[in-house]
């Protein structure tokens, strides 16, 4: 960890004797860059004046013009949410917002402290065609196409849409929670929708998790990522500290090992208790650390933050982990054999053999990140 990094941090936990002094200028320089890399500026602003920690007049220039700049933004990225909710409402769609603009809504309350690159929707899976029919007619254009048709809402957990148009905008739609093929065969439907609450976002309400499968969802978002981004942990840290009396801890446990989540749950609470301080009551702790994840949940939870460098590897994980042999061939054959869709960006070439082409690069790609990286190790 760097210094900058580590006196950010620092200053995110409330140790102001972690800080640089006021006179030491090219040093805040570096911690305020280090904390627009990670998304962290209103959030160091906000701290630093609760501690009433000194900090230089044009470190504090560059922390405000940051907040300002991701309220702006943040304000569109809102209006336009409420817009999408009180349309899939029309059309009887459910909808639950999740991470940035959940979080914001239910924990931090102004839009200049949390950044967000995207808005995160789920939906039921048997939703996704209308979903996407409907968001056609909002403005906004389907991401990448995928291997088949169905690979989404059958096989991968979110799609990608686009706001056409000058203001640049973004929407992950998910119909699971997370990533790993496996969590969306172990993990039921009703996740995360049983216990849904209604919040204020912008101009409307809507639907976000409740507070214990909130944290349950970040803690699991954390650690299928890799746990390595600072924000994400300052967001559990904060999640579980202010809703600490609301959340259900007997039920929290029985849901990590339920839905065989502990493994991942046990990774993002130490890196987030490493670096920030206590939030997870030391019964908890205790009961997460008897548990027993087999290899499986534990091949799945190692692999998620891989799967982008490692798309071979991802495949294999997926089909060792996930439970339901027809299923994983059903996963294998779309893997294999996608449709024209996806290999006519591979090979832009069009004769008889092209797709023939397209497979044979789609191969080389993943012996090139697969075999390179192996021979290293």
């Amino acid at each position: 960890m760097s210094g900058a990094l580590q006196q950010l941090t620092a200053l995110m936990r409330g140790d102001a004797d972690g800080a640089p002094t006021a006179d030491r200028l090219v040093e805040w320089e570096r911690v305020v860059d280090v904390a627009r890399r990670n998304g962290l500026c209103g959030l160091l602003l906000e701290s630093a004046r609760s501690q009433a920690t000194n900090i230089p007049e044009a470190a504090e220039r560059q922390l405000r013009s940051e907040t300002d700049h991701c309220a702006s933004v943040n304000r569109y990225a809102l209006s336009r949410l409420t817009e999408i909710a009180g349309s899939f409402r029309d059309a009887h769609i459910d909808l639950m917002v999740l991470k940035g603009a959940a979080l914001i809504a239910d924990l931090y309350g102004d839009p200049g402290l949390r950044p967000m690159s995207d808005l995160d929707l789920l939906i039921h899976p048997c939703d996704a065609d209308r979903a996407d029919g409907l968001l056609r007619l909002l403005g906004f254009d389907r991401g990448q196409s995928l291997l088949t048709c169905d690979f989404y809402p059958r096989y991968h957990y979110e799609t990608e849409y686009r706001q056409r148009g000058p203001r640049p905008l973004r929407l992950d739609v998910h119909v699971r929670p997370w990533r790993p093929l496996r969590y969306g065969r172990l993990i039921p439907a009703y996740a995360l929708w049983g216990d849904k609450r209604e919040v204020i976002v912008g101009a409307g309400t809507m639907n976000v998790p409740g507070r214990t499968e909130m944290l349950i969802h970040l803690l699991g978002h954390a650690a299928f990522h890799g746990a390595d981004r600072l924000l994400w942990l300052v967001d559990i840290h904060r999640y579980a500290t202010v809703h600490h009396c609301d959340i259900d801890w007997r039920q929290f446990t029985t849901r990590l090992e339920d839905w065989r989540l502990t493994c991942a749950s046990r990774l993002a609470i130490d890196c987030t208790e490493r670096s920030l301080g206590p939030c997870i009551p030391d019964h908890v702790r205790s009961a997460l650390a008897t548990a027993r994840p087999n290899w499986r949940d534990r091949l799945a939870r190692w692999q998620a933050p891989r799967d982008r460098r490692h798309p071979a590897m991802r495949t294999c994980v997926d089909l060792l982990c996930t439970p339901g042999w027809r299923f994983r061939l059903g996963y294998l054959r779309a893997v294999l054999f996608p449709d024209a869709g996806h290999l006519a960006p591979l090979y832009c070439r069009r004769h008889v053999g092209w797709r023939w082409c397209a497979h044979l690069m789609r191969l080389r790609s993943a012996i090139r990140s697969f075999v390179p990286r192996r021979i290293s190790e």
